[in-house]
């Protein structure tokens, strides 16, 4: 049996275990990325370890295992800001002394993701987003729990959560490859809010993949 909760501590390992099975596109990342805790502090850690409160997980009862999760932030301007002051620091520390010489695949594409980011962020992120759909959201079940209806109850612990907190609205990035993901998040009612232009993906094996913004407006219990 499958459980959704809160995050704990003791979650960790088994969080970063399912973003590195699935971080690449939804696809295992070990290939395109060797440097799995600097993978954690560029796509998971921050949420666990500065807002525990916004995170959820799934659990298989029958050993244990974190099986899938999302994790949030309620406001992504702010969020912003605390991740260049609280992960920016580890992350230069990691990569420079050790993922440059221990890993030089992960460091060059370390490199590649920050111009490509930068360049995204130009046009992909207004105002207009950002007050509409404040929090965002990332999701990810490992591969051989699919089709068993846990990212629709993540998604559901999820949104009930934002919408207690009175958020208006929750966005998240995928890639245009990334096809089932974004039949599920249709299907959850998220609707596509931007789609980047081609030659600017994230992965430098895969320039030409567009990334993908969606977004979903909710209700808060203010306004039930």
């Amino acid at each position: 049996m499958i459980i959704i909760r809160k995050y704990q501590s003791s979650d960790r390992k088994g969080v970063l275990d399912v973003c590195i099975m699935t971080g690449y596109m939804g696809e295992d990342v070990r290939k395109h990325f060797g440097d799995h805790y600097l993978f954690g502090l560029l796509f998971c850690f921050y949420y666990i370890d500065y807002e525990p409160e916004n995170c959820f997980v799934a659990i298989d009862e029958r050993n244990g295992m974190v099986v899938g999760y999302i994790l949030s932030s309620l406001n992504s301007i702010d969020q912003d800001r605390a991740f260049a002051r609280k992960m920016i620091p580890k992350i230069l520390l990691r990569s420079i002394f050790y993922t440059s010489w221990k890993h030089r695949q992960s460091f060059s594409t370390l490199r590649h993701m920050k111009r490509m980011d930068a360049k995204n962020s130009e046009t992909s992120y207004d105002k207009t987003l950002l007050n509409q759909y404040p929090a965002h959201l990332h999701i990810n079940v490992f591969p051989k729990y699919h089709r068993m209806g846990i990212g629709t109850k993540l998604i559901n612990q999820l949104e009930n959560y934002l919408q207690s907190r009175n958020c208006g609205g929750v966005h998240l990035h995928t890639t245009e490859q990334n096809v089932k993901a974004i039949s599920f998040y249709k299907k959850s009612g998220f609707s596509i809010l931007y789609t980047s232009p081609a030659g600017n993906g994230l992965w430098p094996d895969a320039p030409q993949v567009k990334s993908v913004i969606l977004g979903k407006l909710l209700e808060s219990d203010a306004l039930v």
